[in-house]
């Protein structure tokens, strides 16, 4: 069975590189389903001026080709918010100085629901002492979330 990596719907999630490295990182390449994923790949650079002007005075920011996609120094890549474009099998090569190992084990990336609440409880409750207090609270998400309580 593949390892799999779970990021959660709509939120920020991490796609972890198993590796460590001496001498240090130097970079890391990633595949998707076998097929190369470039990260690293930016778009032409736009000028900032209207066409009919002659030269621009500035050009805009390169933007990655995924955007909301980014990969830490760790060779991790981070996704801004999860979604389907994420899903698929992933698998990254690191580098050194002295080159690489080889390609990780694949992890299967997986969307799931994170934790919210069906019923909130209230801020705050009043009983006559020495009577039940019934607090409802209720959460639903994938996979289904434990309630826990603490007296504050």
């Amino acid at each position: 069975m593949l390892p799999e990596t779970h990021l959660p719907k709509g939120m920020r999630g991490v796609i972890r590189c198993p590796s460590r490295a001496n001498p240090p990182l130097l970079s890391v390449t990633w595949t998707r389903d076998g097929r190369p994923l470039e990260l690293d790949k930016v778009r032409p650079l736009q000028p900032c001026r209207p066409p009919h002007l002659p030269k621009p005075l500035l050009l805009t920011p390169p933007r990655s080709q995924l955007p909301g996609w980014s990969v830490r120094p760790d060779g991790s890549i981070v996704i801004a918010t999860g979604n389907d474009d994420a899903l698929g099998l992933y698998r990254c090569t690191p580098y050194n100085s002295y080159g690489t190992a080889g390609e990780s084990r694949p992890t299967r990336v997986l969307l799931k629901d994170p934790p919210a609440f069906t019923v909130r409880p209230k801020e705050e409750y009043f009983q006559e002492v020495g009577r039940e207090l019934v607090i409802p609270c209720v959460a639903r998400g994938d996979p289904p979330p434990t309630v826990t309580w603490l007296k504050v």
